[in-house]
Formats: structure tokens, C-alpha cells, sequence
């Protein structure tokens, strides 16, 4: 506070007192801003959500799903109040983190995939083994008798 005004950062500067600063009165809303490094890889990531949060000048205003927030010129650290920076976190979630995480998603579901095939391998030969025919597997495997016998009768 100087001179009976509250000021806020509004960009945080390189170097010590360097920062950018408004009277709290004038802050008209946020932005999400992050600089991460991928998880697969060091490349540093650099988003910043398109849509401001607007500041609102009374509570019965405030409407976090469409990115409006009620701050008092006494309280404009909005991101302290859990039900704020919740919804904030869920945007920053679903349109940077998860379109990150994709080649890990991917990865996933291809593990999951190979081992599932490993187990019906494993499963159809030993369906030949009891003498279950390629017809009777074919409709376990929801394929035609052929398809069964041109997929498995070289692995079996």
C-alpha cells in the first residue's frame, strides 16, 4: 500500500523491483498464463487461456463458468478463494495439460492394445488345444470362421 492505495503485480519483472504494478481499483480482470516443459520432452510450453477473466463488480454477477469473478478493490487476489482457482485449474487442465499429455494417452491406450492381444493369443490357442474350432472361435472373437483360422493358424 502507498499512499492509502493497494497496488497489484500485474507482470512480474526479470529482475528484483522490476515488477509491473496497478492500483487495485483499476484491475479489470486475469489472465491464465503458463510456461511449462512438456512431460516427454524439454521443450518449454508457453500458453495463455484466449478468454479473460473478467472482473465483476458485485458477487451476484460472478459466473465462473463464464470466466467472471467478483473481486472487491480490498481482495483482488481472486485466485485465493478455492472455488475460483478450482474452475481456473479445470480450464488450465483441459485446454493445455491434456492436449500435452496426448502422446502419453496414445502410449497408453498402445500398451493397453498389445496386451490385450497378448491375451487373446494366448486364449485362442488354448481354445485349439481343447479342440474348439476356428468357427466356434471366430464367433467368440466376433470374426468369421476364416478371418479366426487366417489370424491364428500360424500362432497356434
Amino acid at each position: 500500500m502507498v499512499d492509502g492505495v493497494d497496488y497489484e503485480v500485474v507482470e512480474i519483472g526479470r529482475r528484483p523491483n522490476d515488477d509491473r504494478r496497478r492500483p487495485s481499483a483499476e484491475i479489470v480482470g486475469w489472465l491464465l498464463r503458463c510456461d511449462c516443459a512438456s512431460r516427454s520432452s524439454s521443450a518449454v510450453s508457453t500458453w495463455t487461456d484466449p478468454v479473460q477473466w473478467a472482473r465483476v463488480p458485485s458477487a451476484s454477477l460472478e459466473d465462473l463458468a463464464r470466466h467472471r469473478v467478483f473481486a472487491p478493490d480490498s481482495d483482488v487476489d481472486a485466485d485465493d478463494r478455492p472455488e475460483v482457482a478450482e474452475a481456473a485449474r479445470a480450464v488450465w487442465q483441459r485446454d493445455h495439460l491434456d492436449p500435452l499429455d496426448v502422446e502419453a494417452e496414445i502410449r497408453a491406450a498402445a500398451d493397453a492394445r498389445r496386451e490385450a492381444d497378448a491375451r487373446l493369443d494366448v486364449a485362442v490357442a488354448r481354445a485349439r488345444r481343447l479342440g474348439r474350432s476356428w468357427a466356434d472361435i471366430g464367433a467368440a472373437a466376433g470374426m468369421t470362421r476364416q478371418s479366426a483360422n487366417e489370424r491364428w493358424r500360424d500362432r497356434v
